[in-house]
């Protein structure tokens, strides 16, 4: 964290509040922040999503064929493949979000429920965050293996179209050809098909003049 800067002032003018099995969940807050910085003197107003963080599984049938949901959303009205992935459960304290859950429990529970298949084995990856720019949102990758089928229990809400597993020379087919165009999910696939022998290797299907 930098020291450098102070807030001043903070209004949240929003709460993403959604009704779940759970009940109702409250997902996100979006803030207006005025945030001074000690080193200028100045002054900046931004607005601000504050988040609890997602798990983005990649879950591996075998060792070559990742599961993925062509699943339905609702802002980009479209229906996109994508790994399964969900916001950790969280509760609002001083403007912020703070997780209640740890990040490998919200991986095992939202595979299950997204996909049906509970994991024998989850490994972190990575950690990034989605948009820095406008959101504290953390994503925690985690790859998922020894999968057992269960039973799908999707949210309020949640349309999932199809689950099914894909090679790596499928998904890296899929990638070039921009079947994928999720990124949390670029960001898990990247980081499974970068562990296999040479590396991703996508070709490009055009390359820019200059």
């Amino acid at each position: 964290m930098d020291n450098h800067f102070e807030w001043l002032e903070t209004n949240t003018e929003y709460r993403e509040v959604r009704a779940s099995k759970h009940g109702e969940e409250l997902r996100w807050l979006v803030n207006r922040e005025i945030i001074k910085n000690n080193a200028t003197g100045q002054t900046v107003t931004r607005a601000a999503l504050r988040h609890p963080g997602i798990c983005v599984i990649v879950p591996f049938l075998e060792e070559d064929r990742i599961v993925l949901m062509r699943q339905y959303r609702y802002a980009a009205n479209e229906v996109l493949w994508e790994l399964p992935a969900g916001t950790l459960e969280g509760r609002e304290e001083n403007a912020r979000m703070i997780a209640l859950e740890t990040p490998e429990e919200c991986a095992a529970r939202e595979l299950l429920e997204e996909t049906g298949y509970k994991a024998g084995w989850l490994e972190k990856v990575c950690e990034c965050y989605a948009m820095p720019g406008s959101s504290d949102e953390l994503m925690h990758v985690y790859f998922a293996g020894e999968l057992q089928q269960r039973e799908q229990a999707l949210d309020v809400g949640e349309v999932i179209y199809e689950i099914r597993g894909f090679s790596g020379e499928e998904l890296k087919e899929m990638i070039a050809n921009n079947e994928i165009r999720d990124a949390k999910t670029m960001v898990g696939l990247f980081q499974a098909l970068s562990r296999r022998t040479g590396g991703v290797q996508i070709a490009p299907r055009r390359r820019l003049k200059g």
